[in-house]
């Protein structure tokens, strides 16, 4: 498909501008759809369109071969029905659109908050149930099953479903964990051998490029980091990157859900969002790491170990000044 033209939503966002360099690298041209006029990298072709809007889209996708859809309303979300508009029918819109203009290809990023966290369930693969805990991953499931349903002719649908997604650029869960790293009082929650899922950005964006291009690719598919690491290898790792050294003292979980008790009630007296909740905890502590094993069996591998991505996202923080100095 190289020299084929490729819409990317989400354009200017941290998973959307790997994504058009990646396409770039590999010789295509390409259309951003954005929301508001921001900088573009040079020949990228810029149209506006507010996804949160009902709209024909036939117009923004004619002349794509392929369209990868990363835009999306993230948590935390306030307002469901602005999730269902943005996160489920505009990209059912946008699927319609691409195969009514004779797209080839639509790669629909989406999460695994679409899964939820179940813990003691081991690898969760492509067929795993399904039940997200909050909007954002409700909304997106939901997109997953109005593209599954949709009557889409030729058009090849794939939907990514990464984990965690980390890299420069990311500013939401993996700055703040990685601050908390850095305070060197971060403590490990209960015995921390749960495993739990990564997605360097540049993986992810490699990934939406593989999608795009190989034929048998359809349907979902899980794209995250090798190997999978237990929690507690996850945040050594981060330490060592930062330079830091972890808490040795122990933090049993019943002593963590209780402060967590504590600072939801505490926090949200004041409105404000608790550095440690009941159901951060859940998360953190739920054996959830992705089965991509059908993702290499179809000839994809990620260039980036956790390690290699997380000492370039701890230098791109630093020198933004997201970290406090050394």
């Amino acid at each position: 498909m190289a020299t084929d033209r490729v819409l990317v939503t989400g354009a200017t966002g941290f998973v959307g501008r790997h994504v058009v360099g990646v396409l770039q690298a590999r010789g295509y041209a390409v259309r951003a759809l954005v929301h508001q006029s921001r900088e573009l990298p040079p020949g990228v072709e810029s149209v506006a369109r507010d996804l949160a809007r009902p709209s024909d889209l036939r117009d923004v996708v004619a002349g794509c071969a392929g369209i990868v859809h990363a835009a999306a309303l993230l948590d935390p979300i306030t307002d469901p029905e602005a999730a269902e508009r943005v996160n489920r029918l505009a990209t059912l819109e946008l699927a319609q659109a691409a195969a009514a203009t004779g797209a080839r290809a639509l790669v629909f990023v989406s999460t695994q908050a679409a899964i939820g966290y179940h813990p003691g369930a081991g690898l969760l693969g492509p067929d795993s149930p399904c039940a997200p805990t909050t909007v954002y991953g409700k909304s997106k499931l939901a997109a997953e099953r109005a593209l599954a349903a949709a009557s889409l002719g030729a058009l090849r649908s794939v939907i990514l479903r990464p984990p965690t997604v980390y890299g420069p650029g990311e500013r939401r869960n993996f700055l703040a964990l990685t601050r908390a790293v850095d305070s060197g009082v971060f403590a490990v929650p209960g015995r921390g051998d749960n495993r739990m899922s990564t997605c360097w950005v540049g993986n992810l964006a490699d990934a939406c490029a593989w999608a795009l291009e190989t034929k048998p690719v359809r349907g979902v598919v899980h794209v995250a980091d090798e190997p999978v690491l237990s929690f507690r290898q996850l945040v050594e790792t981060l330490a060592w990157a930062l330079g830091r050294s972890l808490s040795p003292l122990p933090f049993p979980l019943p002593v963590a859900q209780a402060l967590g008790l504590v600072a939801e009630a505490a926090f949200g007296l004041a409105g404000k969002d608790p550095p440690l909740s009941r159901a951060r905890l859940r998360t953190l502590t739920a054996d959830s790491a992705l089965d991509t094993s059908e993702t290499r069996r179809l000839g994809f591998s990620p260039r980036v170990r956790f390690s290699d991505g997380v000492s370039r996202t701890v230098a791109w923080y630093r020198d933004e000044g997201l970290l406090r100095p050394r």
